[in-house]
């Protein structure tokens, strides 16, 4: 193994999330570069609705509960929990919106996160992966977007 090649977890890692779906060891050496590695205590906020959102992040370790504000003076609602493996953020890679819910860490997380603008990075030195990218984010979405409608069409 070269220095230039990453540890063969984190490449596993990584074709384990959608969002790298069909991309071979070439194209992933060619992104872990621009993953940053972060960390949050527990209670932590790692992203707020309502703030702008220009990053996804992949969970490597730790636990955290998606929370959507139901009302201005209401506790916010629990969405669901985010484990070691799970991703958020997809839409901060593609819109300028606002977040459309926090996440905060129930325990220590580190994550792997990924810019628009490293996206972008993606976009001008190679195309082809890039491409790729938007393509599994879009079916990513979607599938996300069919469950939610499944759910809203289920008899209550």
């Amino acid at each position: 193994m070269s220095a230039d090649t990453p540890p063969p977890s984190l490449i596993e890692f990584l074709q384990s999330h959608a969002l790298f779906g069909g991309l071979d060891d070439a194209a992933l050496a060619l992104v872990i570069p621009l993953l940053k590695r972060e960390r949050f205590e527990p209670g932590s906020v790692i992203v707020r609705e309502g703030e702008p959102g220009d990053r996804m992040h992949f969970i490597l370790l730790g636990c955290a509960e998606v929370l959507k504000a139901a009302a201005p003076d209401a506790p916010p609602a629990l969405l669901g929990v985010l484990r070691a493996g799970d991703a958020f953020g997809e839409m901060g890679l593609i819109d300028v919106q606002a977040r459309s819910a926090s996440v905060r860490a129930q325990e220590p997380v580190e994550t792997l996160s990924l810019t628009n603008r490293d996206l972008l990075r993606i976009h001008r030195s190679n195309p082809e992966v890039f491409t790729m990218i938007i393509l599994n984010l879009a079916r990513e979405l979607s599938r996300r977007l069919r469950r939610m409608d499944e759910q809203a069409a289920m008899p209550r």
